[in-house]
């Protein structure tokens, strides 16, 4: 980017900003977070601690205050020491134990950040009972854990809680905290458990509803129960944090709009600041269309507001959208003029030296 483009975007931002944002004397600054996965620093020790290092630093020149780094991911294996999980063979010592320790000199908000459901390796407990996987109509076993059965919920909370028990983290982090979306959607599981589940509340099989669509309540009511599951799953784990030695709170990254999430994934994620399960949304807003994000955004808020933080995904570079730092700016102002709580950005891997170039020009800037 030329440096005359540049300056008119970050011009643009703080014109916004100043002119829909400026935050009252008790008002808390915007949440600016980062998802952060351990492949980006590598499994070296020695290699990782001194990247870990490099790169907070950047983020905190750059006026980022949040860190959410990945410790359980889609293949299930997970990056803490942890006596029931398993962990990635390469990090042979404790990624997270490190990381928190140089997060927390530098005064960063840390989420540690687990991909819910999937078990794309079907380790540990889940190769042990392959009967808690998501069972297609054909039969087929899916590398995603069953959110109906309560096994599989206590099993993922107490990966959770065991996190809390061992390392001082005042939050949780869900992802992929829903049904799969592929290979299609809606994939609900169809084992014999399930099945017998939804009967013993409908009075149905849920294979013999032979109408699958909208216009057949039977079929809206699977659709509704599997919801209910997910939201089950939240209800127990903020029962199970309850317990905790210090208060932790929860945030989750959800998909854009609450409505079709409910139906397509079983994610009621309009349902869960209403309830107080969730204390902050992070709504996957990765897309390069300003007009979109913004709807989508404003969307978010009036879900969340006053229930919850709402802090909109910014992706940089995604499977969805390929960003430019004037358009990340963009976004960020438009999150700010909405009175979102702040942003998050898809990831670190993407946030390069030019995005973070950007973020502080404009942090230097309001500071003067």
């Amino acid at each position: 980017m030329t440096a005359k483009p540049f300056r008119a975007a970050a011009a643009a931002f703080l014109g916004i900003l100043f002119a829909f944002a400026a935050p009252s004397a008790a008002a808390a600054p915007p949440v600016r977070g980062v998802w952060m996965h351990p492949g980006f620093f590598g499994p070296n020790e020695t290699e990782a601690a001194a990247k870990i290092r490099r790169t907070l630093d950047a983020y905190v020149e750059a006026g980022i205050d949040t860190v959410i780094i990945l410790v359980k991911d889609t293949s299930g294996r997970v990056f803490f020491e942890s006596d029931t999980g398993v962990g990635d063979p390469a990090w042979t010592w404790d990624f997270f134990g490190a990381f928190l320790r140089e997060a927390r000199a530098r005064k960063l908000a840390v989420h540690p950040w687990f991909c819910v459901f999937p078990e794309g390796a079907i380790l540990g407990k889940l190769r042990g009972n392959p009967e808690w996987l998501i069972r297609s109509p054909d039969g087929e076993l899916l590398g995603a854990a069953n959110p109906a059965l309560p096994e599989v919920r206590a099993y993922e909370i107490g990966l959770m809680t065991e996190l809390v028990r061992k390392y001082p983290v005042d939050w949780i982090h869900l992802d992929y905290i829903r049904f799969p979306s592929s290979p299609s959607e809606v994939y609900f599981s169809w084992d014999p458990r399930t099945r017998a589940a939804f009967k013993a509340v409908s009075g149905v099989d849920p294979v013999d509803i032979k109408a699958r669509d909208s216009g057949n309540i039977l079929w809206n009511e699977w659709i509704s129960w599997n919801a209910g599951r997910v939201t089950a799953f939240l209800r127990e784990l903020r029962s199970a944090l309850a317990g905790a030695a210090r208060p932790v709170k929860v945030s989750a990254a959800v998909f854009p709009a609450a409505d079709k999430a409910k139906v397509l994934i079983g994610q009621d994620w309009a349902e869960w600041p209403k309830a107080g399960l969730v204390d902050m949304l992070c709504p996957m807003l990765y897309t390069n269309n300003a007009g979109y994000f913004e709807s989508y955004a404003k969307a978010a808020l009036e879900i969340g507001r006053g229930r919850s933080l709402v802090c909109p995904g910014i992706g940089i570079g995604t499977s969805h959208n390929q960003n430019t730092p004037a358009g990340m700016l963009e976004q960020v102002a438009l999150s700010d003029k909405l009175g979102a709580d702040g942003v998050v950005f898809f990831s670190s891997s993407s946030l390069t030296a030019e995005f973070l170039a950007a973020l502080k020009t404009v942090r230097t800037a309001v500071s003067r």
